[in-house]
């Protein structure tokens, strides 16, 4: 909408302000929410994030935009955005440390975060379904904590920025004995302590 355009059409709603003040204080509203966008220079149309704010520096740019590189979970709340830095959460099949095809993108962009902020920090936790002993889910949730720190070293982040705790069965973030809950709880947090 062009400035012009819309200052004219705020004079005409000001002369109507006496007859209709109700309707016109709405339309003014209006009229002042719907005003041209602005991008600040160096914007991204993805994102629509400011250059160096690490989000926009770190997206995936693949030709899809930001919105099409958004994974959803099952109740359809965004999971593993491909920004950095973001905690994030990568899932693990029963009794594996293989990763998800799909959480590879999402732990690269982390990487390149990382490796290109060399005093940001993070914290993997391993975390186990509360099938199997407690030794056993301890050290397969540091397994699987190994896994992902070894990607993130293989795309050049330093060990010392990567702190490793495995709490096997002890900390669910579901608590249930069927499928789904085994399913949510065989995980590795990817938590920043640090930017």
């Amino acid at each position: 909408m062009s400035r012009k355009f819309t200052d004219k059409i705020k004079g005409i709603v000001m002369n109507n302000l006496v007859k209709n003040s109700g309707l016109a204080v709405i339309a003014l509203a209006t009229l002042n929410l719907s005003g041209c966008k602005h991008h600040p220079a160096g914007a991204n149309a993805a994102t629509g994030l400011s250059d160096g704010t690490g989000a926009q520096a770190y997206a995936l740019a693949e030709g899809k935009g930001y919105q099409g590189q958004l994974k959803k979970d099952s109740e359809g709340r965004i999971i593993n955005p491909l920004v950095a830095p973001a905690n994030q959460t990568y899932y693990f099949d029963f009794d594996s440390t293989q990763l998800r095809s799909l959480d590879l993108g999402a732990i690269r962009v982390q990487a390149n975060y990382l490796a290109t902020h060399s005093t940001a920090k993070v914290r993997l936790e391993g975390n186990t379904d509360n099938r199997g002993s407690r030794e056993y889910n301890i050290g397969l949730g540091w397994r699987r904590d190994q896994a992902v720190a070894r990607i993130l070293e293989q795309e050049g982040v330093a060990p010392k920025q990567i702190d490793m705790v495995s709490y096997g069965k002890e900390r669910p973030a579901v608590m249930g004995n069927n499928e789904n809950a085994w399913r949510l709880n065989r995980r590795v947090n990817l938590i920043y302590e640090a930017y």
